[in-house]
């Protein structure tokens, strides 16, 4: 067999060959994943648009934060199961901020039982099921909150909700991701007033920020012209107060009064 042909023959059977699975699993999971095109902004005609739908564009929430939303509220109902419903069902110890007398603790109002942890030097106790109830419906009307705001598509009230959902557990590890995604929420809404879509980094042709809803301005009318030639201005103006027609008497000369004689 010529020397090409080995080579060739060579080349095909070391593609054909099995791998072995180290290289079957090399392939899978240390093979660097091949990198994610940046979300472009969506075209859309500015020209066209009114005021009233650029403002909505601003305030109301994407498919993204609707996502974000539902997630939220469904988190929002676990954790407050989670955080309260076991301790209502079962007797569980819990750290109180009663303070021991020596190594015994008294009896409190609100706490079935009281008992001396030696390691901490603290009164642990177990609290009625009655304890955890506000705890509980409190934290599920936050979480309902959030879903009525996705409901209602609105950026400001979903993130406002999302962050009085995180606060309500009275927990830094629940509070951070909420408060991080309220402020997500409001950062897109910054970015869509400024730029004209919540992930540009630059404003899109053609995009202009409505004014604020109320702003007072002059309106101008121009009047047909009249013999002069000159165009009358009309400012809407508040006009002043007429004056008072009411007939008011004169009031009499003052008399002189003679000097005294000397």
């Amino acid at each position: 067999m010529p020397r090409g042909d080995t080579a060739q023959f060579a080349r095909g059977s070391d593609v054909s060959s099995p791998r072995t699975a180290w290289q079957r699993l090399s392939q899978t999971f240390l093979r660097p994943p091949a990198p994610k095109p940046a979300a472009a902004p969506e075209n859309v005609d500015f020209s066209r648009m009114t005021d009233d739908e650029k403002r909505a564009r601003i305030v109301g929430i994407d498919p993204t934060e609707r996502k974000l939303g539902f997630v939220a509220a469904a988190m929002g109902v676990v954790l407050a199961i989670y955080a309260n419903v076991p301790y209502m069902v079962s007797k569980t110890l819990v750290p109180t901020t009663v303070k021991p007398n020596g190594k015994s603790c008294g009896p409190v109002v609100g706490i079935t039982d009281l008992r001396y942890v030696a390691s901490s030097k603290s009164c642990d106790g177990i609290y009625p099921a009655s304890h955890y109830i506000l705890p509980l419906v409190v934290s599920l009307v936050l979480a309902a909150a959030v879903y009525v705001t996705v409901r209602i598509r609105r950026r400001s009230p979903l993130a406002f909700a999302l962050v009085m959902n995180g606060l309500a557990f009275g927990s830094l590890l629940v509070l951070v991701p909420f408060g991080v995604a309220g402020g997500w929420v409001m950062l897109r809404a910054w970015r869509t007033q400024k730029y004209g879509a919540p992930n540009a980094k630059s404003v899109l042709p053609g995009w202009t920020a409505p004014p604020p809803r109320g702003s007072t301005r002059r309106a101008k009318t121009t009047a047909p012209r009249g013999r002069k030639g000159k165009s009358a201005e009309v400012a809407t103006t508040r006009k002043p107060a007429a004056a008072n027609k009411r007939y008011t008497p004169k009031s009499p000369p003052k008399k002189k009064v003679a000097p005294p004689a000397g």
